[in-house]
C-alpha cells in the first residue's frame, strides 16, 4: 500500500498508508477534502478540508533514499 507525507499546518507532520491522497488527509481529519494539482518537482499538494486550508500531501517513496 502505498505511502503519504502529510504536512498539517497545525500540529506534527506524519506518514500514513492509503490508497490515495484524498484517503490518506481523510484519515487524519474527517470533512470534504479537496486536493490541489501537485507542485513541479516536489510532488506537495495543497489541501482543503471543507473549504478551510489544512496543509499539504506528497506521495513518500520509500526506496528513494536506498544505497545498494
Amino acid at each position: 500500500m502505498p505511502q503519504f507525507e502529510l504536512e498539517p499546518r497545525e500540529g506534527a507532520a506524519a506518514f500514513v498508508r492509503a490508497r490515495t491522497a484524498a484517503e490518506a488527509v481523510g484519515r487524519q481529519e474527517a470533512g470534504d477534502v479537496v486536493l490541489a494539482e501537485p507542485e513541479a518537482g516536489s510532488g506537495w499538494q495543497a489541501v482543503t478540508v471543507d473549504g478551510e486550508p489544512w496543509g499539504r500531501v506528497r506521495p513518500r517513496d520509500r526506496m528513494r533514499f536506498r544505497r545498494d
